[in-house]
């Protein structure tokens, strides 16, 4: 993967997620972890299990023990959330950035004892990974903002770097 591929699929991730943000911050506290019958439940669980998520891969990229799992708890309304949110995604924007060629050719052994055991997979692999694991997740916080009411937009990676082009 060239790495400018990976720096505009890490940029598209975390700038789409601000427009999120920025939906969800309209939401009550009640809206917010409002518990739906439907995968991990509330807005405030899809973005705290993205942000868990996106924290662990970037703890294994960089050979550190893992974080605890975040307790959903912690974040009563969209502002906590976003705080913790802000902080992961610095840092992983700032490791990514800090990536060259050869690194994201780099393999990385990773352990999943539940599946399947040892796996290894290059840096690049891991974070389009992590790319990928957040569209899915943003599309399901996205059907819940909708169905609250919030302001709900399109996605899709060309729209991005459409905007990015008008800069």
């Amino acid at each position: 993967m060239m790495l400018s591929a990976l720096h505009t699929l890490i940029d598209y991730h975390y700038a789409t997620y601000e427009r999120v943000w920025a939906a969800a911050s309209q939401l009550s506290q009640e809206e917010f972890t409002r518990e739906f019958d439907y995968s991990l439940g509330s807005v405030r669980n899809q973005l705290a299990h993205v942000m868990n998520v996106d924290d662990r891969w970037l703890s294994r990229l960089q050979s550190q023990p893992l974080p605890p799992n975040l307790d959903f708890e912690d974040f009563p309304d969209a502002q906590s959330a976003r705080r913790k949110w802000t902080q992961i995604a610095q840092r992983v924007q700032t490791y990514a950035a800090g990536l060259d060629s050869d690194q994201l050719q780099q393999s990385v052994e990773l352990h999943f004892p539940g599946r399947g055991g040892s796996h290894r997979n290059t840096r690049w692999q891991i974070l389009l990974h992590v790319v990928n694991h957040g569209t899915d997740h943003r599309a399901q916080v996205l059907a819940l903002l909708h169905e609250l009411g919030a302001p709900s937009f399109e996605q899709d990676l060309i729209l991005h770097l459409w905007s990015r082009a008008e800069d």
